[in-house]
């Protein structure tokens, strides 16, 4: 019976230590999921984010736990929003709170994301 105890306890012990806890902040998933909100932050969607693009937002902020989730969040949607030509700063920063929710770091391209609490 010790034996298996043992044995049981090591499976455990192996699963716990190989086990990933998170996956942490993916840019490339996130970037895809932000997609719908492109049309809104051009200026060309219409007075609101749509549904999509808020269910985007909110996967973003429980997608950002840790800091160094928040910064890397903020460096990837920082150097997206480089590769988009007519994205307005102003609709973008307002994103967040147009979708009701607070995703820890502000939407601009001009933050310094060193500085992300």
């Amino acid at each position: 019976m010790k034996k298996v105890c043992v044995a049981f306890l090591s499976l455990v012990a192996i699963l716990v230590l190989t086990s990933v806890p998170g996956e942490g902040f993916n840019c490339d998933d996130a970037k895809e999921e932000l997609f719908p909100c492109l049309e809104y932050i051009i200026g060309e969607g219409g007075d609101a984010p749509s549904s999509e693009c808020c269910d985007a937002v909110i996967d973003l902020k429980s997608s950002t736990p840790t800091k160094n989730d928040r910064r890397s969040a903020c460096e990837c949607l920082k150097a997206a929003a480089d590769g988009f030509s007519g994205l307005r700063d102003d609709l973008a920063a307002s994103l967040p709170k147009r979708c009701g929710v607070n995703v820890g770091f502000p939407i601009s391209r001009n933050i310094n994301c060193n500085t992300i609490p």
